[in-house]
């Protein structure tokens, strides 16, 4: 029996392997393509690398947008780098080059000012990603819990104080930690964004056709998907604009 999972387990170790080599190799074919100008080719082996792989790191989209980038096809760019900052929402030569890529097309739409608390919390929490933030909340959690047990087991007042007061600083910090770690897994899986694909889209006021049209938007615009209805999605723009358009003509990031 002991032999049976052994055999199983080097037979998964060595699947895995072979298929991390077969990835790498693909990513320095695609690295190599991209480097001689073939950006088709390279594009092809990306979004090889992307499709076997849907948990692909910033790296592969970020060179996807490059190459997209290259070819002057703006909205696909602008969608990888979109992708790639799920990953890495800090990393400056991805903020740079999408900023490079949104330049590129028509439309140029004013964000809303955030509120400085919320400017100052998005700031700190894109630092890192979930994970990071979850290992912190676990750590203060347990710094938390020691000091509980020193305020509940000392007979000494100064450490009982510094249990007390420990443990709700620490307590503190840990549910800040978590809120980062729940702000960052919110928006990596549940932030529905999308770029346009569409030349040229009418937004309307109502999901049909004839609805009325309310404003124009072009390819590559960023849109934040807030309801659906059958083919229609209704959109909201940086501006704080809203309105319907057909799914048809945007692509998830």
């Amino acid at each position: 029996m002991m032999r049976l999972i052994f055999g199983i387990f080097c037979f998964l170790l060595l699947a895995s392997s072979s298929g991390f080599a077969q990835s790498e190799s693909k990513l320095k074919d695609a690295n190599t393509a991209y480097k001689e100008g073939r950006y088709a080719d390279a594009i092809l082996l990306y979004e090889q690398i992307i499709n076997e792989d849907k948990k692909s790191s910033d790296e592969a989209y970020y060179n996807l947008g490059n190459a997209y980038f290259k070819l002057t096809d703006y909205p696909n760019a602008i969608l990888n780098y979109e992708r790639a900052l799920r990953f890495a929402p800090s990393d400056e030569d991805i903020l740079f080059n999408l900023e490079l890529a949104n330049e590129k097309i028509e439309d140029k739409i004013e964000a809303i000012p955030q509120l400085f608390y919320k400017r100052w919390f998005l700031s700190i929490r894109n630092q890192s990603g979930q994970d990071f933030w979850a290992i912190l909340f676990l750590i203060f959690l347990s710094f938390s819990v020691l000091f509980l047990g020193g305020f509940f087991l000392s007979n000494k007042t100064g450490i009982k104080k510094t249990g007390f007061y420990g443990s709700i600083l620490s307590l503190i910090i840990a549910f800040v930690f978590l809120a980062f770690a729940f702000s960052m897994h919110r928006w990596q899986n549940k932030a529905k964004e999308a770029i346009v694909f569409a030349g040229s889209v009418s937004v309307k006021s109502s999901p049909v056709e004839s609805g009325t049209g309310l404003f124009v938007i072009h390819a590559g615009t960023k849109v934040q998907i807030t309801d659906e209805l059958g083919e229609w999605k209704r959109v909201k723009l940086a501006d704080g604009n809203e309105g319907w358009m057909l799914g048809s003509d945007i692509e998830e990031i």
